[in-house]
């Protein structure tokens, strides 16, 4: 399994796409579907499934495109009412998305059997209401759950500081210690390349300013 990250277009947003024998998931597409299925070409990798962390507008961006190109996209059905209102943020920042309705809505806990991937559903409500991470392998996709020395910010529609606190605390701390963490902010290229992750949940647990509000 191959990493690679893809500058969105918004807010230094990294969309991640995942590849073992030419297949591909695609982890909040921040940028257009249209870029995204040519990085996909120029990988020689088939997209199919969209997976998003929550339903903000610089995360799920070129989601529609995707869906309507016959890529399934994936979200927590308590996210589904964020993806189609304001809540999704694009108003606020100015940004126009086009609304969708997830193919596919996942439960915490589930695993998503998507070959040759099998991916895990980690509930995480704090930044939005219906966030979730992803667990492949030691790989965990957090979208603006965790972030390297920081966490996401719970002042947007549906998001709970508390709620948060317990996502982080009481599910991904409890992950091995050795899981590298992919957060949904930082910088990467134009072009998708393979990346390296930003942290692991050890270094997380040992110094995230986080710990200072349990």
């Amino acid at each position: 399994m191959t990493v690679f990250a893809l500058q969105g277009d918004y807010l230094s947003e990294l969309t991640y796409i995942v590849c073992e024998e030419g297949k591909a998931l695609v982890i909040d597409p921040g940028t257009s579907g249209e870029r995204v299925l040519a990085e996909c070409e120029r990988l020689s990798v088939e997209p199919i499934a969209v997976l998003l962390t929550h339903g903000h507008v610089d995360h799920a961006l070129g989601a529609a495109a995707l869906q309507r190109a016959g890529v399934k996209v994936y979200a927590h059905k308590e996210e589904v009412s964020v993806i189609n209102s304001k809540a999704n943020l694009s108003v606020a920042l100015g940004f126009s998305m086009e609304t969708f309705a997830p193919d596919v809505t996942v439960t915490d806990g589930e695993t998503l059997l998507l070959e040759p991937f099998s991916v895990k559903v980690i509930h995480t409500p704090g930044h939005t209401q219906g966030g979730v991470c992803y667990l492949m392998e030691d790989a965990l996709f957090t979208g603006d759950t965790l972030f390297s020395g920081s966490y996401g910010r719970t002042d947007f529609p549906t998001g709970d500081e508390q709620d948060l606190l317990c996502s982080i605390a009481n599910e991904l701390f409890e992950l091995p210690a050795e899981t590298k963490v992919y957060a949904g902010h930082g910088f990467a290229s134009q072009f998708a390349a393979p990346c390296e992750p930003q942290t692991t949940i050890a270094e997380e647990y040992s110094t995230n300013p986080i710990l200072n509000l349990l």
